[in-house]
């Protein structure tokens, strides 16, 4: 697949399809993958699909920093140059959207549309610990029944390393994947997330030798008085068991120009548990602002 070696950053990218430029941005722990199950390919057939590794993640490189929404924005930025595109509609999942919504304030005249799909900033809620969390009792019983009984703390924050975790864990237990007669000490440790050996050991070491770890947390460029101020179509889809719904109720709030979409029986991965609703939702929206 192509690169762009630009400045401190060598990103992994693909493009697919033909018509209105259209970015998919993954969240943190993830990469480009994480729209090709029924989502990419679909949409590829009536836009340009274009997806990328975020810095430190999948095959992009690992700058020692750069890693706040100002530099995830400046990549995408790179990005949309070098490929000659002026304008784009832009998606993005979690910290993706965070980078999205970061693009859009930053450069709204690049910006077709914008989808914030389940993400969470200081400025539309504060953080949630598992206690507060409406869904987190059906969450500790389902665990609880596949034999996890070392749950985290109730006062612990919900982190995007814990949410993805308890999702792969239902989907395992969904499909049988778990064998409830193994002892204690061969199961799955709800201490270390399942990105796969590769993945964890990259994303370790994305964390101790750049600045990532202090860089996600900082989401200062998106304020309240910006967010208010926005103009650009937006679409902000979220899973009716997200713990980021005061996320999107603000910013149906906030935004004038902002649709709301709340997909039924999923949480904060939705894009990929659902993904053709995910993409239908999108699709029609997409119409409405070609």
């Amino acid at each position: 697949m192509p690169r762009l070696n630009s400045g401190d950053i060598s990103l992994h990218y693909q493009v697919q399809g033909e018509g209105d430029p259209l970015v998919l941005i993954h969240g943190l722990g993830a990469n480009m993958a994480f729209w090709y199950m029924g989502i990419a390919r679909v949409l590829a057939a009536r836009f340009k699909v274009i997806t990328y590794d975020l810095r430190g993640h999948g095959r992009s490189s690992m700058p020692p920093n750069g890693y706040n929404l100002p530099g995830m924005a400046g990549d995408l930025n790179r990005l949309l140059n070098h490929l000659h595109i002026d304008k784009a509609h832009v998606v993005g999942h979690s910290f993706g959207a965070r980078v999205a919504m970061h693009f859009s304030l930053r450069a709204p005249d690049r910006v077709a549309s914008l989808v914030v799909a389940d993400t969470q900033a200081s400025c539309l809620q504060s953080q949630v610990r598992l206690r507060d969390w409406p869904h987190w009792k059906t969450w500790k019983k389902q665990l609880n029944t596949m034999g996890f009984h070392a749950l985290p703390p109730e006062d612990e924050l919900i982190t995007f390393e814990m949410l993805k975790y308890f999702n792969e864990l239902s989907a395992d237990f969904s499909h049988g994947a778990l064998n409830q007669d193994k002892p204690a000490g061969h199961r799955p440790s709800l201490k270390k997330r399942d990105m796969g050996r590769k993945g964890s050991a990259r994303w370790d070491r994305l964390m101790a030798a750049t600045t990532a770890q202090r860089d996600f947390s900082d989401d200062s460029q998106i304020t309240d008085y910006r967010v208010q101020a926005m103009s650009t179509p937006t679409l902000a889809m979220f899973g009716e068991l997200s713990h980021c719904l005061a996320s999107c109720e603000t910013l149906e709030r906030y935004v004038d120009n902002c649709e709301v979409t709340i997909l039924p029986e999923v949480g904060h991965f939705h894009p990929a548990v659902k993904p053709r609703l995910f993409t239908q939702k999108l699709i029609r929206f997409l119409d409405r602002h070609a």
